[in-house]
């Protein structure tokens, strides 16, 4: 995407804060496919790939409407939590937009002026599909050779779990930008409550 007014290249993103139920506090974070690290756990977010544009015909230099970007982003973020949280789109309820963006520079691109933007999402899962998603990754992680023969998208994450902002809790949280957006949206909560 460009951004109109800077030309900015803006590289978009999701990230999905899944919560227990109606317990905005508690969100499911996903860790690090054989972290040696405590930080290693984040939600589940990712980028958005170019599939969720093309098999709708959608072209490089087309003009999207909002509507339609939130429909391509609403995509990206269930293939997102399928690819990392091994949740399918059927066991969730209450996916929404919120109204929180992410936006750094990502000079680690190597393209000028290029940004990455987070959007945030909600939505709502149980106890028991937790333990099915978790069920899926040890099945992925007992066999060490799927490693290597699925998509590395499939094998980012190999735990799933609950997790609270308790203050002894946060150093179990990925750094830099995973944290700032943990963090966000906690503080969107506290502005709501």
């Amino acid at each position: 995407m460009i951004d109109p007014d800077t030309n900015a290249k803006i590289f978009l993103r999701n990230i999905l804060l899944l919560t227990r139920g109606t317990d905005a506090h508690t969100i499911a974070v996903v860790r690090e496919w054989g972290a040696k690290t405590r930080a290693a756990w984040e939600p589940p977010k990712g980028q958005m790939e170019w599939k969720e544009f093309c098999h709708n015909g959608i072209g490089a230099k087309r003009t999207l409407t909002p509507a339609q970007l939130t429909a391509y982003q609403r995509a990206g973020v269930l293939r997102e939590l399928t690819e990392e949280a091994k949740i399918l789109p059927t066991e969730i309820s209450h996916l929404r937009k919120l109204p929180i963006i992410y936006r750094q520079q990502w000079e680690e691109s190597g393209v000028r002026n290029a940004y990455f933007m987070y959007q945030f999402w909600t939505a709502r899962t149980t106890d028991e599909t937790m333990l099915e998603a978790q069920k899926r990754m040890n099945f992925l992680t007992s066999d060490p050779d799927l490693k290597y023969l699925l998509p590395s998208d499939v094998t980012e994450k190999d735990a799933i779990a609950w997790w609270s902002p308790r203050t002894d809790m946060w150093e179990n949280i990925r750094g830099a930008f995973s944290k700032k957006m943990t963090a966000l949206y906690f503080d969107a909560l506290k502005k709501v409550h």
